[in-house]
């Protein structure tokens, strides 16, 4: 299986890969082919980015009844959430009919000056598709074509799992643990209802929403954690912790997001001598291979006490971009195989230093990746689980042969 390339054009960088029946697309914004905003306000971007992926998919044999999961990464004031997505949800409502695909969004940094929002999507053409809905599960406050979450074939996507109750309100209200038993519950019923379980989780996000210092970071972490796995498989899902602004709604300190593959033909890739996580003997996991298809958790530049190494952009996006390279040679793949990559980052200042930081990972990549490259979706976070990281990358591949 090879994998399709779509551009916009020559030379830039890919909007979306199609492997076989599964379509990466990569994070747009309401920009031209040179990276100029073309479009201000939130209705107005959003119009741009729903039709240039509305016309994406008529390129690569799709439509967007075939969106299956779909993250929206926005940029607003705290106080200003509620009518951000109000203003949002008028315009992509228009494009998805219900039951429509699955919905995550996260406040974060975008990397153009102007940019309110930026929105990928995992796409599945055809398939054997079983909506996944349990009974008393929470909802959102206001009508919407959103679903939290499909079966197609073997693979289960699961939208943006909260410590939300039937009512749309909060449960939790300032107590991370109690938010992170919520949101882990949450995700373990929409995987029985896939007719899984956590074993079957591959990919597991979690965005949390923290904005302490220094050894603060990682203890804040490893009390969400230690709730964490309570729901966690041994050995766990890959997946990435990112603190990000914030969420949906001010309260929330935690939404949880994942990919789940049914079946138990699987291979760990877990490459010996490799970074680490603060809490010995976690069982946490580096990738996943089943069937075709790899996930490659979260990647930073740590040592094997999760402590940073590097204290630069350059250097540890070096190291990461090394740490993905031999998680894939565990499950026989290489860069070639990758079609798509998530990465997050963290720049601060002025536009001109946030470009900067963005060009020197770009440059990094085209190392491991030359072009035309896989897709990639990138957001500036807070931070990370741990303190001094400055960027955590994750890849998907589909492997070319079997």
């Amino acid at each position: 299986m090879g994998l399709q390339i779509f551009k916009d054009v020559e030379g830039s960088a890919p909007q979306a890969v199609r492997a076989g029946d599964l379509i990466f697309v990569s994070g747009m914004m309401a920009t031209d082919a040179s990276g100029k905003m073309v479009a201000s306000g939130i209705a107005g971007q959003a119009r741009v980015i729903f039709e240039r992926l509305m016309a994406l998919l008529t390129r690569v044999g799709a439509d967007m009844a075939d969106v299956v999961k779909h993250n929206v990464y926005f940029s607003c004031e705290a106080d200003a959430v509620s009518t951000f997505l109000d203003e949002l949800d008028s315009v992509r409502a228009r494009y998805f009919k219900a039951p429509g695909p699955t919905t995550t969004e996260i406040r974060c940094g975008l990397d153009r000056e102007g940019a309110l929002l930026m929105v990928d999507a995992w796409v599945v053409i055809g398939g054997r598709r079983e909506l996944l809905d349990p009974p008393g599960h929470w909802r959102w406050r206001k009508k919407l074509p959103f679903v939290h979450g499909w079966k197609v074939g073997d693979l289960l996507f699961i939208g943006g799992q909260r410590s939300l109750d039937a009512e749309g309100n909060v449960q939790g209200i300032g107590d991370i643990e109690v938010q992170t038993e919520e949101a882990f519950r949450n995700l373990d019923t929409m995987l029985r209802a896939g007719g899984g379980d956590r074993n079957s989780l591959m990919r597991q996000n979690t965005y949390f929403r923290f904005f302490g210092e220094g050894r603060e970071v990682t203890n804040y972490w490893e009390k969400m954690t230690n709730v964490r796995r309570r729901y966690m498989a041994v050995p766990s899902a890959a997946g990435a912790g990112l603190r990000i602004q914030g969420m949906g709604d001010a309260d929330e300190l935690i939404q949880v997001e994942g990919i789940g593959m049914l079946g138990d033909d699987k291979q760990r890739l877990q490459p010996a001598n490799h970074w680490d996580w603060s809490i010995p003997n976690t069982q946490f996991t580096q990738g996943w291979k089943i069937g075709k298809l790899a996930f490659i958790g979260g990647q930073i530049s740590a040592d094997n006490k999760a402590q940073a190494v590097g204290d630069d952009m350059e250097t540890q996006t070096r190291n990461v971009f090394e740490f993905i390279r031999r998680t894939l040679a565990e499950g026989g793949l290489d860069e070639s195989d990758v079609a798509k990559l998530y990465i997050y980052y963290h720049a601060e200042g002025s536009w001109a230093e946030i470009e900067a930081t963005r060009a020197v990972i770009a440059r990094v990549q085209r190392e491991f990746y030359p072009e035309p490259g896989p897709a990639v979706t990138a957001i500036r976070v807070a931070g990370f689980a741990f303190e001094n990281l400055l960027v955590e990358i994750e890849a998907m591949a589909v492997a070319r042969y079997e």
